[in-house]
Formats: structure tokens, sequence, C-alpha cells
């Protein structure tokens, strides 16, 4: 790796910039055990990259890590780098389950009492590791278990590990999560993946200006401590890192995401199993019905963040366009139990990454109507950076044409590639 600085000369105006330029010798991939780890393994010469997956935890990742340093915080099943689902319509805590308020969550790793999720097949090839694990239940009180007696979730995670072979310190992960049960979950931001980093990595970053791919300078943030979540970043190249003073730590690109991360940080102990700990959600909107599939990639690139954003940049310039993430959607009308009569105004707001398509309006499961959508909804920015203006919809639904009593109202928004955001429903009282 090393500088080039390039001059221009314009009239009376000169310019200096220096751009790195890599050079990556070829990779070379082994795949080994460990007792309860499995590895993968890539070597560029003087340096070694390494991801490992922890099998008694549900196969999540444990370890990236270069030249024996890991990025990656493992203190208990709800850390590491993994997938986990979540319902959109269901009640949690913000204690993570302590006050046992805590609805569907099938996490990769585990539960709250550290038991771990069950893996159900496993792969090891040459250059590659394949895990399917079924994720259990994140608090499993509620639902007919206990500290001792983990619940099996109704998802299957599926993970196919991978070096970039073209970029040193550079993993892909091909997951798939299947949902196998028979009932709906509302949309809501999925962990694909959760990202937990040792404290040391303190500095999040991510391009937040909306001219991607063009090497705009970096908005470095330091995420608030819990139990403060946030802030909603704006991140057009679908990707974060959290790194320390010098630049280097673990970065994350998911190509098919939404355009915005999250994150917040812990105090405590640091290191690998101490509690201290830094996390981001690459925000993925998705909603699992019946036999649904949440599917994608994600890179994870060790080391120098200008080397993982070149590595990035590389990757995105050669990968078609995906887009897995359904709309950010919100219903402001009706609210629950609400009693109705005669024309009620159905209305809320979506976006997307792409565009909306349409914007479906159901009462008891049936189609009432598709809503007009286009409606100016400037205030939406204020929590959502950089959302477009006329994403509101309205729609006039006749409460005549229902019988008099109780009803359940449900918005469901498609993207302009088929991806559905379906809202939670709700209650409603007509009365004509």
């Amino acid at each position: 790796m090393f500088p080039l600085n390039i001059s221009g000369t314009s009239g009376s105006t000169s310019h200096t910039s220096q751009i790195l330029l890599t050079s990556e010798p070829v990779v070379t991939v082994r795949t080994y055990q460990n007792g309860s780890a499995l590895y993968l393994e890539s070597d560029s010469g003087a340096d070694v990259a390494r991801i490992g997956l922890n099998m008694l935890w549900g196969g999540s990742i444990v370890e990236v890590s270069l030249n024996g340093t890991n990025f990656v915080n493992e203190d208990g099943t709800g850390r590491e780098v993994q997938a986990a689902q979540w319902d959109g319509a269901a009640q949690y805590d913000n204690c993570a389950g302590c006050t046992g308020v805590f609805g569907w969550n099938p996490v990769q790793a585990g539960d709250r009492w550290n038991n771990g999720s069950p893996v159900l097949a496993q792969t090891v090839a040459a250059d590659s590791i394949y895990v399917k694990t079924q994720p259990i239940q994140w608090n499993p009180d509620d639902k007919g278990g206990g500290p001792s007696v983990p619940v099996l979730g109704d998802t299957y995670v599926e993970q196919t590990i991978s070096v970039v072979s073209s970029h040193a310190f550079s993993f892909k992960v091909h997951y798939k999560v299947t949902h196998f049960g028979t009932d709906q979950h509302a949309n809501a931001l999925q962990e694909f993946p959760a990202v937990y980093v040792n404290l040391g990595y303190d500095q999040f970053l991510t391009d937040t200006s909306t001219h991607p791919w063009t090497n705009s300078v970096l908005t470095p943030v330091t995420m608030p401590q819990l139990p403060i979540f946030g802030p909603t970043l704006y991140s057009s190249e679908h990707w974060g890192a959290f790194v320390d003073a010098n630049g280097n730590g673990l970065t994350v690109f998911v190509p098919g995401m939404s355009n915005y991360v999250g994150g917040f940080a812990a105090a405590g102990d640091s290191g690998p199993f101490g509690f201290g700990t830094n996390y981001f959600d690459p925000h993925t909107f998705f909603s699992f019905g019946p036999n649904s599939i949440l599917e994608g990639d994600v890179y994870l690139v060790a080391g120098d963040n200008k080397h993982a954003r070149q590595v990035i940049y590389d990757v995105h310039n050669n990968i078609p366009v995906v887009d897995i993430s359904t709309p950010v959607t919100t219903l402001d009308t009706p609210v629950p139990n609400q009693q109705l009569s005669g024309t009620f105004n159905v209305a809320g707001w979506a976006f997307d990454d792409t565009a909306v398509a349409k914007v479906d309006v159901y009462v008891d499961g049936t189609l009432a109507g598709t809503a007009t959508y286009g409606i100016p909804r400037p205030e939406v920015a204020q929590d959502w950076p950089n959302a477009p203006q006329n994403v509101g919809f309205t729609f006039s639904l006749n409460t005549a044409t229902f019988a008099n009593g109780n009803h359940l109202i449900q918005v469901r928004a498609t993207d302009t590639n088929g991806n559905v955001a379906v809202l939670p429903g709700v209650p409603v009282s007509i009365q004509n």
C-alpha cells in the first residue's frame, strides 16, 4: 500500500491531492477446526486475517481478526456478528428481556441465558464454511421455557462464509433467513447482521453524503451510551465501520440494506469477552410472513478503513444492484381502538431506497383499496435524514360498507422491486 500525489493547475489555482493505491498479494486460504470453533483463514503474505464461528452458539461469528487482533465482542450470546429476527407488532422492553416483556426474537447465537442455538448442518470445504442453524428465542421465559429450557424459534439461518479472493483481509458472508412458521410478523428493523465490536474501536465511520461512490469525506460519530439508542444515520454507501485512533477496526458492507444505520455503546470491561462494546445495525427492514426468505450478502473487512473502503468500492462495481429491504413505513391514522364512522381518512407515510410502487389498505385481511401516494411530508426527514419529501399516503375508507363492530385495518407498502412492508394491524371499532 503506497500513496500517490496528484497535482493540477488551472490559471492561478493549483490543487494537490493524495490517493492510496493498494497492492494486494494473491490470497491463500485454509479452513480448520479448533475445539468448538470453525475458522476460515486468509494469508496475504506478511499478514493473516481470520474469521471464526462458535458452533456452540449457532455458528455465530465470534472473530474477525487481523494478525491475531480480534475486533468482535463475544461477551455472551447477545453479541457477536449474527442474524436476529424481530416483529414490528410485538412488544419489547429496553433491557433485553429483564422485565419479561419481550416478543418474537429468534437469535442465531442463543438466548439471554447463554443457551446456544443448535447447529443443524455444517460443511467445511477447503475455502468456505456452511452452517445451518435454528435460532432459539432470546427470551424463553414468556414462551414456555426458562433459564435452562430454551425455546426453538420458527426460522432457519443459513450462512456461507468465504474470502473475497481479490482482496486481503476481506470475507463474504451469505445469509439466508427462512421463516417456516405460518404466522405473520410485521415490518421491523432486522439485525442483518448485528455487529458488536470491542471497546477501543470507538469511532464509527460512514458516508452520510447524498453523492455516494465519490470518496466523500466520511462522518465520524461516537455512539451514545445505553440506554440511549441512535442516532439514525444516513449511510449512502451501505456500510459502516468501527475504528480506533489509527483507523483500524472492522468494516461491514451490506449491499441490499436501506440507506440507514444506527447503534449504541455500552460501558464495561474491554476485550472480546468484556461487557463493554460498540454496536451498530445496518438497517434492513423486512416483514416475515409464512415461508418468507430474507437473503443477501454481507462483507466484513478487517484492518485499515481506507483499504476497506477500496475493497467495498471494488465489490460494489462488480456485483449486480440488489435490494432486500422493505420500505420504511408508518401508519398515522387510525390509532388503536379508535371508533370510526362515515368516511375515514387512513393516512401515513412510506419511502424506500428505490421507490414506493403502491400502498394498499386492508380491512380484516381483505383489500379495501390502494391509497393515493406522494403527498408532501417534509417532517419525515427530521427523523430520517434525506428522506424524500413527497412520501405521504391517504385513503378514504367508506366505513358504511362494513358491519358495525370490531375490525382490523392493515397497510402494506410495496417498493418497485416487489419488497412488501406489512405493517401491524390496527384494531378499530366501526359505528355508523
